[in-house]
């Protein structure tokens, strides 16, 4: 019995070990396909961005904040919505895309646009805007506001570059502003960094 316990614990291990290689080498192999994939972009000159600095640090904030529980990132072929009817991209989404992302955060569920191409369709401007008061831009939204992404603070002179241009009941009082906190940086960075203006082969859109 204590020997059957023992070799029964040798092929457990053995097992175990092959499927844990299978399992590392499968996710390099995977990964270097990618990394040569985007090689060969770059040696057409297209550029793929990744989340990394500023805009890895903004993935963060979107990941803190849910934002996946509400919007995708991931535009659907022609014939399976109407995501080219509603300007969300000009292309189906693909796996390269996501081969410089850590963690891509495709969501499930639509409350919300499509977030995969929006860089490519509103400047940081409007989306600081958007962020502080999405009502500003829809009557209609289920959106909320998210003023934990801004601060209100006194200055002279010059507003900051940054400084929202609120007007109306909005319109912060005189002698302050109201502008980003770094999270409102990142977060804005990473949704900028969501442009698909490149194009890929696999990517084409079918007719």
């Amino acid at each position: 019995m204590k020997n059957f316990a023992s070799l029964f614990a040798i092929i457990f291990c053995a097992m175990a070990v092959s499927w844990l290689c299978l399992l590392v080498v499968g996710a390099s192999g995977v990964n270097a396909e990618a990394v040569k994939s985007l090689q060969a972009k770059a040696d057409e000159g297209v550029i793929i961005i990744g989340s990394e600095g500023l805009a890895g640090a903004g993935a963060e904030v979107y990941r803190e904040m849910a934002c996946a529980a509400c919007h995708t990132q991931q535009v659907r072929r022609p014939g399976y919505g109407g995501d080219f009817d509603r300007d969300w991209g000009g292309r189906q989404s693909v796996a390269t895309d996501y081969a410089l992302h850590d963690n891509a955060m495709l969501g499930s569920r639509r409350f919300g646009p499509d977030l995969s191409n929006v860089g490519a369709r509103r400047d940081a401007e409007w989306l600081f805007m958007h962020l502080y008061k999405p009502s500003l831009h829809a009557d209609a939204t289920t959106m909320p506001d998210y003023p934990q992404l801004f601060q209100e603070k006194e200055f002279s002179g010059t507003p900051a570059v940054n400084a929202l241009d609120l007007q109306g009941n909005d319109t912060p009082a005189e002698g302050t502003e109201v502008v980003p906190t770094a999270k409102g940086v990142a977060l804005v960075a990473y949704l900028q960094s969501l442009n698909l203006d490149y194009d890929l082969t696999e990517s084409k859109r079918l007719k």
